[in-house]
């Protein structure tokens, strides 16, 4: 319990910008779990029309908000800091709600243009996107030029972010793609890929996801004792060097499990290399849970405030 207590200390949010995105995060993440829900009852997962769409991307966008809240925690407290706040905060909410709504309308959400509703609600999720990237942008610049938190962070939020931003530009190609089979066939695909079996969605998903991932790695870091950069460093760069190896086996037009010998290399000593550093981190954890002196000071606290009360 100690080692939770921590970890919400570390991450919690502390001014109206981080409980704004905080609780925005949550609402969309509780929608994602609804659908999930929903989808495992009435199903299908797959397919243009389907409960995995707001199952997904709501608990993906909360996810994000979540992060980027984690991220100005890093950040001074600025007024100004509500114009990427809002626009992150603000668009990912309408994406994840229009999703919704085209779900719950029975049609696909994404590349549908079959009536004026859809084609307006298309135009507006296609500029949410290009208004949520502008926000994470600036997020990224003021990291860059204002930042306060230790080492660890510092690596998790510029790669985490960068991350972020190259999932989205993947994002873009999928778009393009599917536009591509919309004006060839006339119907909204079922299935995104690049070339052949390009794995679209995983190398989009792992960028998307790099800075929850690297961001954990820095709490952990901290929280055990590990505060160094290396360790930040050899993580991210484990992390970054899968996504690089997911990412051109995907543009390659071949399954994630089918790349190259030296691209399979750059991917596996990569995911290794992340796998040694979370290891680490785990064990840093434990060791800290375990440690003698942390239940003696619970103790002692405890004392202190039964003396207090009487």
């Amino acid at each position: 319990m100690t080692t939770i207590r921590s970890f919400w200390d570390a991450i919690r949010p502390v001014t109206r910008q981080q409980r704004f995105l905080w609780w925005a995060g949550t609402a969309l993440v509780l929608s994602g779990v609804v659908h999930t829900g929903i989808a495992v009852a009435d199903g299908p997962w797959a397919g243009a029309v389907s409960w995995r769409k707001p199952a997904v991307f709501g608990t993906s966008f909360g996810m994000l908000l979540w992060s980027v809240a984690w991220v100005l925690r890093q950040l001074p407290d600025r007024r100004w800091g509500w114009v990427p706040t809002g626009i992150i905060g603000v668009t990912s909410v309408i994406e994840v709600a229009l999703i919704t709504v085209q779900r719950w309308r029975g049609v696909p959400s994404h590349f549908n243009a079959a009536t004026p509703t859809d084609e307006a609600i298309w135009d507006v999720m296609a500029q949410s996107v290009f208004l949520l990237v502008a926000g994470l942008v600036v997020l990224l610049v003021w990291a860059l030029f204002g930042f306060r938190g230790r080492p660890a962070a510092r690596v998790a939020v510029l790669v985490g972010l960068l991350l972020v931003l190259a999932g989205g530009a993947i994002g873009g190609s999928m778009a393009g793609v599917g536009e591509d089979v919309v004006d060839a066939t006339g119907h909204v695909p079922e299935e995104l890929l690049f070339g052949a079996a390009g794995s679209a969605k995983l190398a989009h998903a792992l960028g998307i996801h790099g800075l929850q991932v690297l961001g954990l790695l820095a709490v952990g870091l901290e929280l055990g004792g590990r505060r160094g950069r290396v360790a930040a460093l050899a993580g991210a760069a484990g992390y970054t060097a899968l996504f690089a190896a997911v990412t051109v086996t995907a543009y390659a037009g071949e399954p994630w499990i089918s790349p190259t010998p030296a691209i399979g290399l750059l991917g596996g000593v990569g995911a290794a290399l992340f796998v040694v550093v979370a290891a680490l981190v785990l064990r840093g954890l434990r060791a800290r849970a375990g440690a003698p002196g942390t239940a003696e000071a619970r103790g002692g606290a405890e004392t202190r405030s039964s003396a207090v009360m009487r």
